[in-house]
């Protein structure tokens, strides 16, 4: 654990455990990490600092062999997933599941949903098992990337297992389509569910109890290590509640305005230019020596 020597930047005093969003905070989609930002995790971990992260994608072996195609040098101490429908720490080794989409309301969901040209996806097992109503470019990326079983469903059958989310795909070089599916979300919303926007032509639904901040929680009670010990990383609206239940919430340069309206600061970098790192190095490390 490190115990901070100063106010200059008004963080909170003592840091025992970060946990970060992956896409667009910890490194771009699809890219790699940076060397200042591994090398800060890196160095917080030795020092005693738990490392964990937070992402929207459900928690299987795939998520965790990330700390070893990093080159952590450690494996992750926990993990939320499903944007905290699904949460992971390595004291308890179980994997804890709140508040499924029951599925009523993924009928009620895709009952207009349906209509806009988009794909639907629904973890049934995962990244093993995956139903969806077609093939598109992100479902070929998961085969190729995950070695995904794919099956291709109606919106009856989709709608027939409870998930932690429907996954909604659409083309994010279409502002009108993106309008109006923004006005259909607000048209229909019922408090059965809250949709959530979680990368460029991505949005995703779930129960409206989820969210990181949730499993955040939830962590931090099971392991008796205080909210406000813990900094959280983000930069889309599924990490509002990660960044406004941690005890310092950070947004990256190239996040969200909601985001960085929510967040206690947000970083001089981007995610491109190792905005977790140096952050880190500039606002922590070299002022707690």
């Amino acid at each position: 654990m490190i115990v901070g020597e100063s106010e200059d930047d008004k963080m909170i005093d003592k840091i025992t455990a970060m946990v970060a969003d992956i896409d667009g905070t910890l490194l771009p989609k699809g890219g790699k990490m940076g060397p200042r930002t591994l090398a800060a995790i890196q160095r917080l971990h030795k020092e005693g600092v738990l490392f964990g992260i937070a992402s929207g994608r459900p928690l299987d072996k795939r998520i965790t062999a990330r700390a070893k195609e990093w080159g952590l040098g450690f494996e992750f101490d926990m993990q939320i997933g499903m944007n905290g429908g699904d949460m992971w720490d390595k004291y308890h080794d179980v994997v804890n599941h709140y508040h499924l989409l029951k599925p009523d309301t993924m009928k009620s969901i895709m009952s207009w949903m349906k209509d806009f040209d988009i794909n639907a996806i629904s973890y049934i097992n995962g990244y093993e098992d995956i139903w969806c109503l077609r093939m598109d470019r992100v479902m070929e990326e998961s085969v190729k990337r995950n070695h995904s079983h794919i099956e291709l469903v109606s919106v009856d059958k989709l709608c027939t297992v409870a998930t932690g989310k429907i996954e909604v795909h659409y083309d994010p070089d279409d502002p009108e389509l993106e309008k109006r599916i923004n006005e259909a979300i607000r048209v229909h919303q019922e408090p059965s569910w809250a949709a959530v926007k979680t990368f460029f032509g991505t949005v995703e639904f779930m129960d409206p109890a989820v969210n990181k901040g949730l499993a955040l929680k939830n962590f931090s009670k099971d392991n008796n290590i205080p909210l406000n010990e813990i900094i959280a990383f983000g930069d889309m609206d599924n990490d509002l509640g990660l960044l406004k239940d941690a005890g310092w919430g950070v947004c990256l340069q190239n996040g969200c305005d909601a985001c960085k309206k929510e967040a206690d600061a947000v970083t001089e970098f981007t995610v491109d230019d190792d905005g977790v790192g140096r952050y880190l190095e500039d606002h922590w490390l070299n002022c707690h020596k």
